[in-house]
């Protein structure tokens, strides 16, 4: 369910975003009727605030894409690592395929909406942000590679000592009772020799 939560949250903002590029473009997705036309009146428009406003706009549509991608990679890590025997396969297969769908149909409207909508003032932002995004996901893929490491690192620390500390304890319990027999022995020796 949270899968079907965080896909319409997405859902619901790209279709902002895409109304969003409408107003600020014009782009009618509908024919528009002819009209008698009026004179237009110049509207100024602050470049700094739409940029900012687009800026906005894609930050909170990425935001909503990482949270879908991290919760599609808790699922694929929570299958493979923990045994739910009460967990319905299909449910859980459909809930990924659609998340899956629902992210490349994302990223497809975010392309489309960046290429093709964009003001030219902006360059070829589209490019600029997936080479840059791609840097940072490959930096944040190690940093999150390497905390795993350590968490693995630390883990094997903890059963490492438990491991060392049952085995002290087996060779002391072993030790004790060698040398209690060893007193016994001395002490059945001892007895033997007076008699």
């Amino acid at each position: 369910m949270e899968v079907k939560k965080t896909v319409d949250e997405i859902v619901s903002d790209a279709k902002q975003v895409r109304s969003f590029w409408q107003k600020l473009f014009g782009t009618d997705p509908e024919p528009s009727k002819p009209v008698a036309k009026k004179k237009e009146a110049y509207v100024a428009v602050d470049e700094t605030q739409v940029m900012a406003d687009i800026v906005t706009q894609l930050t909170k549509l990425f935001r909503l894409e990482e949270q879908l991608a991290t919760h599609i990679r808790e699922a694929e890590e929570q299958s493979r690592n923990v045994y739910d025997p009460d967990a319905n396969l299909m449910e859980s297969a459909l809930q990924r395929v659609m998340a899956q769908q629902q992210m490349a149909e994302l990223i497809v409207t975010v392309r489309e909406t960046m290429v093709y909508q964009s003001p030219p003032e902006m360059g070829a932002l589209y490019s600029k942000v997936f080479e840059m995004r791609e840097t940072i996901g490959q930096e944040q893929e190690q940093a999150r590679l390497k905390q795993e490491k350590q968490q693995r690192y630390k883990q094997w620390q903890r059963q490492e000592a438990k491991r060392n500390f049952q085995a002290k304890s087996v060779y002391l319990v072993v030790t004790t009772i060698f040398l209690l027999y060893l007193w016994a022995f001395l002490l059945l020796v001892n007895r033997w020799e007076k008699t």
